[in-house]
């Protein structure tokens, strides 16, 4: 670490708490007013009579505001300082919670994950735990920043769910609240954690690195490995990405769930997630390499959506959700770890931004699929279908642990 990371010690003392804590509570509490509208979203859509498809469409705009703006906030955050943009990001969050109480129409609500989905601040946080960790300690400190996504998604679904009872419009108007506070938490006690600001050039940053965009991923493709890693990355992303579309609409088929229901489940998904990446994660990576840590994500990422396709038994389907959830969390983490450790300290903000991106692409494509199939095709045709993209995503993993021998050698 530099000297940056020295200065953020010193604002540690005065404020009290580590910038490791600060910036979980930062991501934690944006995910809890995510996290409270997100199982929300079929029920809400479903009001405006709009079937499996529509709703995927609301999931993939948000996944392609995602894939425009996560790159150019990871950059913009290497040039002006992660807190700036992290400021940014919460406010624009703040506008489509606001829209999404004021709902109406699914037009309106289309809107909303629009705007949501330029809000998307994960690339910079995930910036900001590099700033301020060595290598040993980076796959620990991302499991944190991952655990805190899933706290988010403990608590959020836990106040959504209950708060729905009285309408959509309660979790909307609480998720405005707890972004305008997570607004005054960044702004007055989270440190910055480079040194060296730059101003902004938005047309550079906004226009050419976007424009740029396609060979910046070709030239991280070409790197040793990476072009395996974030093909598997974009399998699992597509799979991933139907769980928020799907699972409700397969949840209400085989059980009757209800918002509330659906609402415990991804509790459920949530407390499975942060227990592995905030209290496992670290302990696993230490006795076992990225590599084979990725194929182990893809391979239980893989049998859970298998299994969840079977038959409509309750316990089955929570086993596969388990393994879903346990190979998401490994996947999310390990994933980005593994580039990190490829890549450049100067460039941790871009090369973070264009691995969402990649990501983002893939959550464009999954949800309108997913809902595509689920329509018109059979209930348990998208689970099939990733079941397959994953089982090559285990491939993909073999190849990688192969190469990685050799390289060793």
């Amino acid at each position: 670490m530099d000297e940056s990371s020295n200065r953020i010690r010193s604002k540690q003392t005065r404020f009290g708490l580590s910038p490791n804590l600060l910036i979980f509570m930062t991501v934690f509490i944006d995910m809890t007013g995510f996290g409270m509208v997100i199982p929300l979203l079929p029920f809400y859509a479903a009001t405006f009579q709009v079937g499996a498809f529509w709703i995927g469409v609301l999931t993939a705009a948000f996944c392609l505001m995602q894939f425009i703006f996560s790159p150019i906030l990871g950059q913009l955050s290497d040039r002006m300082g992660r807190k700036p943009v992290l400021l940014l990001s919460i406010l624009v969050s703040s506008a489509s919670f606001t829209l999404f109480t004021l709902s109406n129409s699914f037009f309106l609500l289309l809107l909303s994950r629009i705007i949501a989905g330029i809000a998307t601040e994960g690339a910079v946080a995930q910036a900001y735990i590099v700033d301020i960790t060595n290598e040993k300690e980076r796959t620990k400190g991302l499991g944190r920043v991952s655990a805190a996504h899933g706290a988010g998604l403990i608590i959020g679904p836990a106040i959504g769910g209950s708060l729905s009872i009285f309408g959509f419009w309660a979790p909307g108007i609480t998720a405005v609240a707890l972004t305008l506070l997570n607004l005054l938490f960044v702004f007055f006690f989270l440190p910055e954690s480079i040194g060296q600001k730059h101003p902004p050039q938005r047309k550079t940053v906004v226009l050419d690195y976007f424009v740029g965009l396609p060979r910046k991923i070709v030239d991280l493709i070409s790197r040793p490995l990476i072009g395996y890693v974030l093909t598997i990355f974009f399998l699992q992303g597509i799979a991933h990405s139907t769980i928020p579309v799907i699972l409700p609409l397969l949840g209400a088929s085989f059980f009757g769930f209800g918002a509330v229901e659906m609402s415990y489940l991804f509790i459920y998904i949530g407390f499975t997630e942060i227990i592995l990446q905030g209290f496992l994660i670290g302990k696993i990576s230490r006795r076992f390499d990225d590599v084979k840590l990725i194929a182990v994500g893809a391979l239980l990422m893989m049998l859970g959506m298998l299994f969840v396709s079977l038959s409509p038994n309750f316990l089955l389907f929570i086993l596969s959700v388990t393994l879903v959830a346990c190979g998401i969390g490994i996947l999310m983490t390990v994933v980005r770890s593994f580039i990190s450790k490829r890549s450049l300290a100067s460039e941790q903000g871009s090369i973070m931004g264009i691995t969402n991106s990649v990501l983002s692409i893939a959550t464009i494509f999954g949800p309108l699929i997913g809902g595509f199939l689920f329509d018109f095709v059979g209930l348990n045709v998208p689970f099939l279908l990733n079941a397959i993209m994953l089982m090559a995503a285990f491939a993909f993993s073999i190849k990688i642990i192969q190469s990685n021998r050799g390289e060793k050698e």
